[in-house]
């Protein structure tokens, strides 16, 4: 029987939630003694391809629908990716999507020498990992994501000394009593297609000199005619080298360092992506 094009498309972000709680339920298992059902589980796991739909386990929304009207994800698309099993989150990013950009962050910044650094904002924290490189190293860490279950699991973890709750754009609008000497948003711009208003947020919160550091899914191949981002089958916004180079020029950030990497893996293929560093140089 002939597949419809709907069985034959992959969506990414469809296989990592299915994996997510499969991994879920293979822990549930072993911590009840369950050994026998945790390993068929964890067979099961391994042995599913990226082809199987989720829609019968969990109700996602589909930001795709419209996707060319949209210029940021949905909030309760993201909602539905991250808060449902935010408690093993670190663990199927590090392992199963082999999540590496923390420690390129940490690498990245150590090779270029760059600070030290008295105040960081971390845009879009999650449960941590980026700023758990840091904890030593800068005096004061501002957390800053908009759903509640990955805070808790950061404040666990005691890396920051401030949380908050709250979309970025609306955080960074805000008026702050000090400004932040190093800002990150790692895995942040998958879910913004426009980042206008972003960069112009980061530059009102950012001390003169200050370092700028985020990471980006890269279109692949553009053209003259490709639009400044794109939203992929995965559902996350990809953005073009241009449009990004040119963000930091019109907000007066001058480029540190533009390398192309690997953010992470999708059904076994790597996912391309710039890693920027960028220093604030207002006129």
């Amino acid at each position: 029987m002939k597949n419809s094009k709907k069985e034959q498309e992959t969506n990414p972000v469809e296989d990592f939630l299915r994996h997510f709680m499969i991994y879920d339920h293979v822990l549930d298992l072993k911590e009840t003694g369950e050994f026998n059902g945790a390993a068929d589980h964890l067979l099961n796991l391994l042995g599913q391809g990226c082809s199987e739909n989720l829609e019968e386990t969990i109700d996602l929304p589909r930001a795709k629908a419209n996707s060319e009207n949209l210029d940021s994800m949905p909030a309760e698309y993201v909602s539905a990716l991250f808060d449902q099993k935010a408690k093993i989150f670190d663990i199927k990013l590090l392992e199963i999507l082999q999540y590496s950009l923390p420690t390129k962050i940490h690498e990245k910044i150590n090779t270029l020498n760059l600070g030290p650094f008295k105040r960081l904002l971390d845009l879009g924290c999650g449960t941590g990992l980026a700023a758990e490189l840091f904890e030593d190293r800068i005096p004061y860490k501002t957390g800053v994501d908009i759903f509640e279950q990955m805070l808790n699991l950061a404040r666990d973890k005691r890396i920051y000394d401030d949380l908050q709750q709250c979309e970025i754009n609306d955080f960074l609008d805000q008026d702050h009593p000090q400004k932040w000497d190093l800002i990150l948003a790692s895995e942040l711009f998958p879910y913004f297609g426009s980042l206008e208003d972003l960069f112009a947020g980061v530059a009102r919160n950012i001390e003169k000199n200050g370092v700028f550091l985020f990471s980006a899914e890269a279109v692949m191949e553009p053209t003259s005619d490709t639009p400044p981002y794109i939203m992929s089958d995965s559902c996350r916004f990809t953005h073009t080298e241009n449009y990004l180079r040119n963000l930091l020029k019109q907000f007066d950030f001058a480029v540190i360092d533009f390398t192309q990497t690997t953010l992470r893996q999708e059904c076994e293929n790597p996912v391309l992506g710039h890693l920027v560093v960028a220093r604030y140089m207002p006129a």
